[in-house]
């Protein structure tokens, strides 16, 4: 017997991200891969968000991902510089799996204390009930351990 699980994603049209976008769009950098026709409402409204911190510059999103960061590096292709511990640049990475719902904080680093917290709260802000957040490596010495204990509510996973 075969069990075939349906999950539903709202998107958005390329066109309509732009729009969102559009009248929030001041010194920030916002990048989607070519090939994306339709973007997960969720990445959408993260970007945004997001999108609305002082100091973030960059936003690349693609079908799955979202790096958002002050700085950038490369020359051809600009990459959003997310790096742990980097001297300079504040920076967030995200990966989405839809098919189980899960969110993964691959990377975050704040040379400024409280970016990280404004980082993770635009995140976290209307984050689905019936998804889950994880860290797969903390390096942060008690920073998600405050994260937690701030949104109960969400269920973190325990890689």
């Amino acid at each position: 017997m075969t069990i075939s699980v349906f999950i539903m994603t709202e998107y958005l049209t390329k066109k309509q991200f732009e729009n969102l976008f559009l009248p929030l769009q001041n010194d920030t950098e916002i990048s989607l891969l070519k090939r994306l026709n339709k973007i997960p409402k969720l990445l959408a409204d993260t970007s945004v968000r997001l999108a609305d911190l002082e100091f973030i510059k960059h936003i690349r999103i693609s079908d799955t991902d979202i790096t958002a960061s002050s700085e950038t590096k490369g020359t051809r292709i600009k990459l959003p510089i997310t790096s742990t511990h980097h001297p300079t640049a504040t920076g967030i990475s995200l990966i989405y799996h839809f098919n189980y719902h899960v969110l993964d904080f691959d990377e975050i680093n704040s040379p400024t204390k409280g970016n990280g917290q404004k980082m993770v709260d635009c995140v976290l802000k209307g984050f689905p009930k019936d998804w889950q957040a994880g860290i797969f490596m903390d390096w942060s010495g008690g920073f998600w351990e405050k994260m937690k204990q701030k949104y109960k509510d969400i269920n973190w996973i325990d890689y």
